[in-house]
């Protein structure tokens, strides 16, 4: 049963940090980011910390201090980007689409920090950031063909950052 146990946390400790590393490095690489990430990646946690309390003391002190210390850092790791989207305020400025009509882009403005954010929509809860603007002084977007699209004098290819 101590074997499961340190199993089943060492298992939710790493799918967790799989997760927690495409939420962190989507952006960078604007690849699609599978948002509702977060609401199962703190009940994983949780599980592996349960499992990590429950492991007897006996024979396996080692494995449960990190089967407990793993989980605890990782869920360190997750409140900076949750309580990053729990306080700032996202408001739509827009939404916009391209001339032949393929592609569709939502412009937001972030208050904590000021900037401007332009993200594509995908299937289901997939969503894409095309590109982030700090200190911006206003929004004007336009498109140059309909898969280039220019918003506050810099060029952002669709087509390109969607097919990486």
């Amino acid at each position: 049963m101590r074997k499961k146990r340190i199993t089943i946390s060492w298992i939710a400790s790493f799918i967790a940090l799989l997760s927690i590393s495409e939420f962190y490095f989507a952006p960078t690489y604007n690849n699609w980011k599978f948002m509702p990430s977060v609401l199962w990646i703190w009940p994983l946690l949780l599980l592996g910390l349960f499992c990590a309390i429950r492991i007897p003391k006996e024979g396996r002190g080692f494995y449960k201090y990190v089967s407990i210390l793993i989980p605890s850092l990782l869920a360190i790791t997750l409140m900076l980007p949750t309580l990053q989207a729990l306080v700032s305020g996202k408001e739509k400025v827009m939404t916009t689409t391209s001339p032949d009509g393929s592609y569709t882009v939502d412009i937001y403005q972030r208050d904590n920090p000021k900037v401007l954010m332009a993200e594509r929509n995908g299937p289901l809860w997939f969503r894409q950031e095309l590109h982030v603007d700090r200190n911006p002084d206003g929004v004007i977007v336009q498109w140059i063909t309909s898969s280039q699209l220019q918003i506050n004098q810099s060029i952002v290819d669709i087509k390109k950052t969607g097919e990486q």
